[in-house]
């Protein structure tokens, strides 16, 4: 399945919901879409994985630059909703507390 975006404004900022698969092949639309959301008047970019079915390093690596992008912007950013497989990668590989962790403005 492919990865899928959407950008929802709401009163503190902006989601990123991302639907499918990150991985590989998807990873850089994920980064784009999130590099979006932070080049743009939002105070704060929350990326919500709600929908994502499947997460490879490719994906955390997105993740984790879209973070790093926000501390330099300095706008809060945190990972949401991640589900199954795509949470106990996030917390194996120890990412999951930093990333879901509001942090950055």
């Amino acid at each position: 399945m492919p990865l899928s975006n959407r950008d929802h404004p709401d009163p503190d900022g902006v989601t990123v919901s991302a639907r499918g698969e990150i991985d590989l092949s998807t990873a850089d639309d994920l980064q784009h879409e999130i590099e979006a959301a932070i080049a743009s008047t939002a105070s704060a970019i929350t990326v919500d994985l709600t929908e994502v079915t499947f997460l490879d390093s490719a994906g955390i690596n997105a993740l984790l630059r879209g973070r790093r992008l926000a501390d330099d912007h300095r706008k809060p950013y945190h990972v949401t909703n991640a589900q199954g497989m795509v949470r106990q990668l996030l917390r194996l590989t120890g990412v999951w507390d930093h990333l879901s962790t509001p942090a950055g403005g």
